[in-house]
C-alpha cells in the first residue's frame, strides 16, 4: 500500500481502525448512562475546645459546641 496516494477517506479508514473506534460522536443532548452519580469530599472546620487555663477556673462546663 503506498501512502502517498491515500485519499483522506482512506487515510481517515486506517486512523479509525489503528485507534479502534468507528466514528466521532457528540453527547450534547444526550442522555449519558451512569452520569448521575457523583460523590463530594467536604472538610469541615473543627470545633476546638479548650480544657487548660479557662477563664473562671476548671471547675466549670465546658462551654457549648455548635
Amino acid at each position: 500500500m503506498n501512502l502517498d496516494k491515500l485519499t483522506p477517506e482512506d487515510e481517515e479508514a486506517r486512523m479509525m481502525a489503528l485507534m479502534g473506534f468507528g466514528g466521532f460522536d457528540s453527547t450534547k443532548g444526550k442522555k449519558v448512562s451512569g452520569n448521575d452519580v457523583s460523590g463530594v469530599n467536604i472538610k469541615k472546620k473543627r470545633q476546638i475546645r479548650q480544657y487548660m487555663n479557662r477563664m473562671r477556673g476548671p471547675n466549670r462546663t465546658l462551654d457549648n459546641v455548635q
